[in-house]
């Protein structure tokens, strides 16, 4: 009696796996997408206990992590190919952007522990709308990547592109005056206003007083809230006059970084003409990005990431604080089911190319053990004169020869 080999549990696919949209675990639907939530708002081990609180579900901290971090990869994946849109009709098309007015955009860096006591910089991208009579934004949108600068400004362009920052009429870029932020702003509207952010400006100018101080020069006890006053009101030329006062009368190294700082942003630091016209002049939104976004999850007491669960974790951090979860789960789900799909496909070629190879084996096997004398050629039948006819001479006849009598007796 033989017995044949039965495949291993992952090559099997039940038809009804796929018409229910279950996930790829022993979880049902609702449960999975409540796990993944959780994992996406705490630590993985305080998740794991608040699953087993509201759903009765016993499920250890690693099912946790493995689950979470798999639908940010998904997740992670979908944002990567909106943003590189290249087929004629994706699969996970963006809806049309809205025309605003005034659009507001901000960039900024944070740093997230990484394993090996090394810290890396999550680069945070924020998108508002402006509304001109208060000069605030609402309407926040995010997104945040461990990238370096190029390849961030290349991923943010699906935001970008969702929030209608090219449509809207005008658009002004709130940021600390970075290098790569003014490429960043280069690269998706560059005909933005470009404000430096007032509170950035606001701590070289504190830096100053604070030397002073400490070196022994009298400084009034108001003199930081006059200059701060002064250059939101007035503009930055009388700072700058009055630094250059301070370089020649009192050499300080914060007043050489103030001046030489100040000195490259001027145009970015006319806040009374931007206040008239309607714009905010802090980044406290993109501030409050970093909060919300990346250190409300990444930067708990006693965290280390590894490099590659940043991203994915932002990317589910994004989707919330977007508040687009039901729309990413929807797409992952279809992701899920095209992936699932290709590995079915795939494993069919695989089998009938095995089948194939194993029947050409089988017939090879057979050739061999066959006779040599089965292959030999055997002798073709070719009309006419049989060799005994030949040999005694007797002639054929056709049989149209017969019928007409004309063979000879």
């Amino acid at each position: 009696m033989t017995t044949r080999a039965v495949p291993p549990a992952d090559t099997a696919f039940f038809p009804l796996d796929e018409q229910l949209q279950l996930p790829p675990t022993a979880l049902l639907p609702h449960a999975h997408q409540s796990l993944v939530r959780l994992g996406t708002h705490l630590p993985f081990g305080q998740a794991a206990k608040e699953v087993q609180a509201l759903l009765g579900i016993r499920i250890s901290e690693a099912s946790v992590r493995r689950c979470t971090l798999q639908a940010g990869q998904i997740a992670e994946a979908i944002q990567s190919e909106q943003a590189h849109p290249e087929a004629a009709r994706p699969r996970f098309p963006l809806p049309a952007a809205p025309v605003v007015e005034q659009m507001a955009m901000g960039s900024d860096g944070g740093m997230v522990p990484l394993r090996g006591g090394i810290w890396g910089e999550v680069k945070m991208a924020v998108f508002a709308q402006v509304n001109p009579s208060t000069a605030k934004t609402e309407q926040h949108s995010y997104f945040a990547r461990l990238a370096d600068a190029s390849i961030f400004a290349d991923l943010a362009s699906a935001e970008v592109t969702r929030r209608g920052i090219a449509q809207a009429r005008q658009v002004c870029a709130i940021q600390d005056g970075a290098e790569w932020l003014q490429g960043f702003v280069d690269g998706h509207r560059h005909d933005a206003v470009r404000i430096l952010d007032f509170a950035h400006a606001a701590h070289y100018l504190g830096q100053v007083a604070e030397q002073g101080q400490q070196q022994g020069y009298h400084v009034p006890a108001r003199w930081l809230n006059v200059v701060l006053h002064e250059l939101k009101h007035a503009g930055p030329e009388r700072i700058m006059r009055h630094l250059q006062w301070w370089k020649r009368a009192r050499p300080l190294p914060a007043v050489t970084d103030a001046l030489r700082y100040f000195g490259k942003r001027l145009a970015q630091m006319n806040y009374p003409q931007f206040q008239a016209q309607g714009w905010p002049i802090g980044s406290g939104m993109v501030e409050s990005a970093n909060k919300v976004v990346m250190q409300a999850r990444l930067k708990g007491a006693g965290m280390h990431w590894e490099p590659g669960n940043v991203n994915p974790m932002l990317a589910l951090r994004g989707e919330m604080c977007n508040e687009r979860w039901e729309e990413s789960w929807q797409y992952q789900q279809r992701w899920r089911n095209d992936h699932h799909h290709g590995q079915r496909q795939q494993r069919s070629l695989q089998r009938r190319a095995r089948c194939a190879q194993e029947l050409r084996a089988l017939i090879l096997h057979i050739c061999l053990r066959l006779p040599s004398s089965t292959f030999a050629p055997q002798p073709s039948s070719r009309k006419g004169r049989t060799e005994g006819q030949k040999r005694w001479g007797r002639q054929t006849f056709s049989h149209r020869m017969l019928q007409d009598g004309s063979a000879k007796k």
